[in-house]
């Protein structure tokens, strides 16, 4: 009804009682469409979705309608859309037709309220200048994604092509949302075509679906400015192919369906088509989205734009245009709140709006089809699909960007993680960037602060491995220098676990300074953030209850209050380090973990209270093992060493694992550096899942540690080996451990350097070190016996209940 112009607050009545004299009782009339008017001009009665309509249905309606005195009835389920005449009881036509339609409210106002009146038995009722389509209704993002799929196994099934399958089928797709634009707006389609026709031609007739797709694309390319969009043939030749599109997409309407779930719809479809194309490719979650423009602040553009100032926003990376598109509807909303609210005149509105969907939104994207994907989104959701280039960012030869010419006031993007550029860009393209690397990402952030304007802004999705790695110390000093870390924000584990990726990242948001700190002089509060959730857990699913909405209010308006040095909210903690602390620091490390006030502060107590470092405590310089070619491993039988790994031979509970890989005598002696003795400390220092677990080597048999065990041999005059193992596992070293590795997916790691700086608590000698831990194990020892007596009767309980 909204589409159709009506005011569901002004326009409706809703559950209204009706006496009637075929009921004894009162009735209740779903929903009277007043429009002022002192009585109904007519009466909908709804149905549940998926219930057929039947004669039953048709005469509720005509009762309320006459008790009433409507001049019409509408029956509906939501998906199906009956009218009848209200005084002779017959369905109605609307300009000869019977469609799937309900009149607008202008049209009724003007053309049926005439006419009905005139003629009370009219079943034909003229509607002027009316092209606009039948009802549809929308989907969820669920079935939205079910209908993609169906569309894409049908091109694999009857085209064999999944190459072009998303090219072919964001083609179709896009006439469909074109249609949709022309309904009710100053659009005109350059066609008479309408997919709910061509839905209805039968099998026989695909071929001239067929024809009608192609023509339709042909006077989009020739006679409006969305050729481009358009440009490369479709590749699809089977007549079946298109019918079953068109029939797919014709069911439903995309005009009530969110820009996010279409972008989204879009994204599932690129996901499924372009796996293995190795372009570091995944989307942006939405939430994540609205979070990040947010923490910018939401009225920069709208604010630039309405003082007469230019503003070019880019995303460098922008996949099928999730920032863009956002950024875009939330501004054009903005001018219409302003508009209604006699703030702005009409003039002004459309001037700025025109403004905001031309001029001020670019984005690119190295994929030819994901960027032809974000030009359709945006002409949707407005214009701007010129500023859309297909390009690799990187490249010298981008167009949406340069190094020498900085013209971005606001860089908002989440670029690809993982990705190589030594092969795609040249040594000269390379040498152009102030610290050579050859990582994509270390290049995005590079070229995103040469291209910002002096205290422009940059807010991007970053892999941690970049806010903490030692191969990446060298830029963050870099953007140290060059810009303000306004904050530093880390993201839910379960980000992009949706899409499959197991990755942890952090918002970085920087400001470009005026002048480069060349000396990091500069002191000033940053801001490291903690956000525990974005409103849905590792499967995509919603979390129950979560407001979104409170979140983003507060991301706005708290999380960069620096006149609080700690602060929290709704799912998230916040608290301000020094930038003189960050560049003081060796590794200039920007993870937030890395800088959590609770630990420093306890970690300095512990250093006052006579706590000795690791370093202070090994008798031989901490080094991890060596790892032996794996032709050189034999079986326990044939074997004369054990070799340690850190992933199977050591346990959650501090123990030793003999299982596993062995060398012989030579290859053992030519490895001294990874030899381990009896009462040794056993780091495991790589590895998701692994990283931290300890245990001490307990034998008098030749062992050596493999490359991702560090081998720690400690003072026993000072500590215990097990209480040190226990601490490193189980007590203040363990977070300690979780605070200083570094990277943020599989590849996370431990350095030497990292385990020296360990601080230990030597409580009050060795007898409290042993006592407190043979307290711990042997509480575990009890844990695990209880549980697996649990388990063990559970087993037999179920093997008997089976055996019945």
């Amino acid at each position: 009804m909204r589409r159709r112009e009506y005011d569901i607050e002004k326009d409706f009545d809703f559950e209204t009682p009706v006496k009637t004299p075929e009921r004894a009782n009162k009735g209740y009339a779903d929903i009277l469409v007043m429009c002022g008017q002192s009585k109904p001009l007519f009466v909908i009665e709804a149905k549940k979705s998926g219930k057929k309509l039947n004669a039953q249905d048709r005469d509720q309606a005509l009762i309320y309608g006459t008790a009433l005195g409507a001049l019409f009835v509408v029956v509906t389920n939501g998906a199906d859309i009956q009218c009848y005449n209200v005084a002779n009881r017959d369905l109605l036509r609307w300009n000869g037709k019977l469609s799937q339609k309900i009149p607008t409210r202008s049209q009724l106002l003007s053309n049926v309220v005439r006419t009905l009146r005139a003629n009370k038995n009219a079943n034909d009722v003229p509607l002027t200048n009316d092209l606009s389509l039948p009802f549809r209704p929308s989907l969820p993002l669920k079935q939205l994604n079910a209908l993609f799929a169906r569309c894409h196994n049908a091109i694999r099934k009857i085209e064999k092509d999944e190459d072009n399958a998303f090219a072919d089928f964001s083609k179709l797709l896009f006439l469909k949302l074109l249609e949709e634009k022309a309904d009710g707006s100053d659009f005109t389609l350059p066609y008479s075509y309408r997919f709910y026709e061509l839905a209805e031609k039968p099998e026989a007739e695909a071929d001239q679906i067929q024809n009608a797709v192609v023509d339709m694309i042909e006077k989009i390319k020739q006679r409006t400015n969305y050729g481009d969009v358009l440009s490369d043939p479709l590749k699809m030749s089977k007549p079946n192919t298109f019918r079953y599109i068109v029939r797919e997409l014709a069911a439903v309407s995309f005009q009530d369906i969110d820009l996010d779930y279409k972008g989204a719809a879009f994204e599932y479809f690129v996901r499924a088509t372009l796996k293995g194309k190795k372009l570091g490719q995944y989307f942006t979650p939405r939430e994540l989205i609205k979070l990040m423009s947010h923490l910018v602040g939401q009225e920069k553009v709208i604010n630039a734009i309405t003082s007469g100032s230019k503003i070019k926003v880019l995303d460098p990376a922008c996949g099928t245009g999730g920032f863009l598109v956002y950024l875009m509807q939330e501004n054009l909303r903005t001018l219409r709140d302003r508009l209604q609210d006699n703030k702005i005149t009409r003039q002004n509105h459309d001037a700025l709006a025109k403004k905001v969907m031309e001029q001020v939104f670019f984005g690119s994207d190295a994929n030819n089809g994901v960027a032809c994907a974000a030009k359709m989104n945006m002409i949707i959701a407005g214009d701007g699909h010129t500023n859309i280039q297909s390009e690799d960012s990187l490249r010298e030869t981008a167009r949406n960007w340069n190094m020498a010419e900085p013209d971005c006031d606001l860089i908002l993007t989440n670029p690809p993680f993982g990705t190589s550029e030594a092969n795609s860009m040249s040594s000269e393209e390379l040498d152009a960037y102030d610290v050579r690397r050859t990582k994509g990402q270390l290049l995005f952030l590079q070229k995103m602060i040469r291209c910002v304007v002096k205290e422009g802004d940059i807010c991007t999705v970053i892999d941690e491995g970049v806010l903490n790695t030692e191969v990446a110390r060298e830029i963050r000093r870099f953007i140290l220098q060059s810009c303000r870390v306004v904050a530093v924000v880390r993201l839910p584990e379960d980000t992009f676990k949706p899409n499959k990726i197991n990755v942890r990242a952090s918002i970085l948001y920087l400001r470009r300074r005026e002048h480069d700190d060349v000396d990091l002089d500069e002191d000033y509060p940053i801001t490291f953030c903690d956000v525990d959730s974005l409103g849905y857990n590792g499967a995509g699913d919603p979390v129950r209850g979560f407001d979104l909405s409170r979140l983003l209010a507060e991301s706005a308006t708290q999380f960069l209050d620096t006149g609080l040095p700690t602060r929290n909210g709704y799912h998230w903690t916040a608290f301000n380090v020094a930038a003189q602390d960050v560049t003081n620091d060796a590794t200039n490390r920007l993870d937030y973990k890395y800088w959590s006030p609770e630990l420093r502060k306890h970690i300095a107590n512990l250093n006052a209270s006579g706590g000795r470092a690791i370093k202070q405590l090994n008798t031989i310089k901490t080094e991890r093992g060596a790892s032996p070619k794996a032709e050189l491993y034999v079986d326990e039988a044939d074997g004369y060493a054990l070799v340690v790994k850190a992933g199977s031979n050591i346990s959650r509970y501090g123990e030793l694992l003999t299982e596993g890989d062995y060398i012989e005598k030579n290859v053992y002696d030519e490895m001294t550096r990874a030899h381990i003795l009896d009462g040794d400390v056993l780091l495991s220092s790589t590895g998701d899942g692994t990283i931290g677990k300890c245990c001490v080597y307990r034998s008098e048999k030749p062992a050596i540690a493999d490359g991702h065990v560090t081998i720690i041999r400690p003072d026993t005059n000072l500590i215990s080996p097990e209480y040190l193992c226990d601490y490193l596992r189980a007590g203040f070293g363990a977070t300690q451990v979780n605070r200083l590795f570094t990277g943020s997916t599989g590849l996370v790691e431990l350095a030497k350097d990292h385990v020296d700086a360990v601080m230990i608590n030597l409580l009050s000698g060795i007898d409290e070190q042993e006592a407190v831990s043979k307290q711990l194990r042997e509480s575990e020892a009890t844990y695990r016996k209880l549980t697996q007596e649990a388990a063990e009767g559970l087993n037999a309980a179920r093997f008997l209940f089976a055996a019945l």
